[in-house]
């Protein structure tokens, strides 16, 4: 007996509707079109206000915080000389030099001479008249001795005479008591005792009147010598000065006239350079320039190593819209200086501390530094107006609009410009 396959077979029932492949396939496609919706929805919820959209690799975040601001400016300058004094030609003449430009010299050491007859023919000149006034004054005193001499004598003899005279009168008094002489000799002796007193006086008087007027001569020629001496020792200090003398030492500069050049009074002849002593000249903008003080603390660069200094000399007018500024090594002169190396500067304007402050960036610029872009825990930035304080060279002050902990765009993008509400995305 043959066997079926009816043992094999087994019933199936009839699935449901909503299990049939076709009406399966209608479902998933119903499901995920409600899942797009609401994806597109809740998207365009969130980004409807949304100005704008930057890659969060387009933009530097950095965080506000508290701390201390240096406010400070870089600036470029030059290496100069604190000290290089320009020699001058004393006198009109023919300049000889003794060294050529660049030549290390000492102070006190011969650099040029200048050939000038006609100072020393005045020299010459002046040196006779001292001669001449001096062997006047020691005539005049030769003089005034003799004549006190004389005028001595005279008030001698007028002594001698007036002793004859009260003499003969006490002789005369005797004799006219005892009747010897008439009354008439008796008062010619009183006379001549009178006129001899009167002559005593009167050469008393003039011995020391010739006195005082021999003196006075004397003094006018004194002064008068030594008048003279101060003019011949003027001249000859012109004429020592024909040789001029380094002031300092250093290296000749540059010579601004040739060998045996004939120069005018007071032509420069040239400079002198003191190695010991240089300065940095530094070029400040004219903004900065109501900011800049005396002995202000300034950090030079020179290669690796940081110097310090201080402002010495402020320009008092403005060139280039510059104004320029005189540094001092303050920890002393560092070697292998050159005249006019360029160096760079730091400034130290101002120092303030526990300040709140961010990072400095192109946002200031694009801004005003009247506004920053915050970020929220949206991963979006919104736009707060903010007022900013001191700036550094790193760092900006926040006076307000931001708080300690708040993160923000200190970068500069186009995006930014009018933006309210940017959103931010990896």
């Amino acid at each position: 007996m043959i066997r079926d396959t009816s043992g094999q077979d087994i019933q199936l029932t009839a699935p449901p509707a909503w299990k049939k492949p076709r009406n399966l396939k209608v479902a998933a496609g119903l499901l995920l079109a409600g899942a797009f919706l609401t994806w597109g929805v809740s998207a365009w919820q969130s980004t409807s206000s949304v100005d704008a959209s930057l890659s969060l690799s387009q933009v530097n975040i950095a965080q506000v915080k508290r701390g201390d601001l240096v406010r400070d400016l870089v600036v470029q300058g030059k290496v100069v000389a604190a000290n290089s004094p320009t020699l001058y030609s004393p006198a009109q003449g023919i300049v000889k030099f003794a060294v050529k430009a660049g030549d290390t010299v000492k102070r006190g050491q011969l650099l040029a001479e200048v050939e000038s007859p006609e100072l020393t023919n005045q020299l010459a000149q002046e040196q006779a008249k001292v001669s001449k006034l001096s062997v006047e004054l020691e005539r005049q005193k030769i003089q005034a001795k003799r004549q006190s001499l004389e005028n001595r004598q005279k008030a001698d003899l007028a002594k001698v005479n007036l002793t004859a005279a009260e003499r003969e009168l006490r002789r005369a008094k005797i004799s006219i008591e005892k009747q010897i002489i008439s009354q008439l000799d008796f008062e010619k002796t009183s006379d001549d005792l009178a006129r001899a007193k009167l002559e005593y006086q009167q050469a008393v008087q003039n011995a020391d009147l010739e006195k005082e007027s021999l003196a006075f001569d004397t003094k006018t020629l004194e002064l008068q010598v030594s008048q003279q001496k101060l003019q011949l020792e003027e001249l000859q200090r012109k004429v020592n000065e024909l040789n001029i003398l380094s002031p300092v030492n250093g290296t000749v500069g540059s010579l601004t006239v040739a060998q045996r050049s004939a120069v005018a009074p007071n032509a420069p002849l040239m400079t002198v350079v003191d190695l010991t002593s240089f300065e940095l000249e530094a070029a400040v903008p004219e903004n900065y320039a109501d900011d800049l003080g005396l002995t202000m603390a300034v950090e030079i660069n020179l290669g690796n190593r940081k110097l310090p200094g201080e402002i010495t000399a402020i320009s008092p007018e403005v060139i280039g819209n510059q104004v320029l500024a005189r540094v001092r090594f303050t920890d002393g002169q560092p070697e292998n200086l050159r005249q006019n190396l360029r160096l760079t500067a730091r400034i130290l304007l101002e120092n303030r501390s526990d300040v709140i402050l961010v990072k400095r960036g192109a946002f200031l610029d694009q801004s005003g530094g009247h506004y920053a872009w915050k970020l929220n825990d949206e991963q979006q930035a919104v736009r707060v107006p903010i007022q900013i304080g001191a700036l550094g060279l790193n760092q900006v002050e926040i006076v307000s609009g931001l708080e300690v902990g708040d993160r923000i765009i200190v970068s500069a993008a186009d995006e930014l410009k009018n933006a309210q509400l940017v959103a931010l995305k990896q």
